[in-house]
C-alpha cells in the first residue's frame, strides 16, 4: 500500500472527498425513492476503479504467493462467493482496494502511509477473510410506521421497539 499510497500522491496530488448516494444499500421504488447516503467518500481516480489496478505495482506479486500459499485464503479470494443465488466474484486486486486502500485513504485524508490505519484495515479485511462463520443483517426503512389502534409500541425479539 505504500507503493500504492506514493504512486497516488505523484500522480494525483490530494484526494477527493463528497458526500454521494449509495445505491448498493436500500431504496424504494414507487412513488418517492429513499436512498442511504454516504458522507466523505473518497472519489477514487479512475484508473484505481479498475480491478486489475494493483496488477501495475511489483508487490502484487509477493501478496498473491502469500494468498497462493495460504490454503484458506486462497479458496476465498479470484472466486465466486455467496449462497448459491446471488454469488459474488471476489477478486483480489478489488478487494484490496475497497477494504485496505480506501479505508487507508479515509482514515488519513490524503495519499500518505499510515501504519495504524493500514494495520486496521488489514485486519478487518483477513478477520473478514478468515472468518468461520457469516452473519447476513438486512435493514429495511419502514416510511410512515403506525402502530394499529391501541398499540403505542411493537417490541421485536432483539429488544428494538418500534413506535411512532
Amino acid at each position: 500500500m505504500a507503493a500504492v499510497l506514493g504512486d497516488l500522491a505523484a500522480r494525483d496530488g490530494v484526494p477527493v472527498f463528497a458526500t454521494v448516494p449509495d445505491f448498493g444499500e436500500w431504496h424504494r421504488h414507487g412513488q418517492e425513492s429513499f436512498v442511504a447516503i454516504r458522507r466523505d467518500v473518497w472519489q477514487m481516480p479512475g484508473r484505481v476503479t479498475d480491478y486489475r489496478f494493483l496488477d501495475d505495482f511489483a508487490e502484487i506479486g509477493a501478496v498473491r504467493a502469500v494468498v497462493v500459499a495460504d490454503e484458506v485464503l486462497r479458496e476465498r479470494v479470484d472466486c465466486l462467493v455467496g449462497v448459491e443465488f446471488a454469488l459474488t466474484l471476489r477478486q483480489l486486486g478489488w478487494t484490496l482496494v475497497q477494504h485496505v486502500l480506501e479505508p487507508v485513504v479515509a482514515a488519513v485524508g490524503g495519499y500518505r502511509f499510515d501504519q495504524g490505519a493500514f494495520d486496521a484495515a488489514y485486519s478487518r479485511l483477513e478477520d473478514g477473510l478468515l472468518a468461520t462463520r457469516a452473519r447476513l443483517v438486512e435493514v429495511v426503512p419502514l416510511n410512515a410506521f403506525t402502530p394499529t389502534a391501541g398499540i403505542e409500541a411493537v417490541t421485536l425479539p432483539d429488544g428494538l421497539v418500534l413506535q411512532r
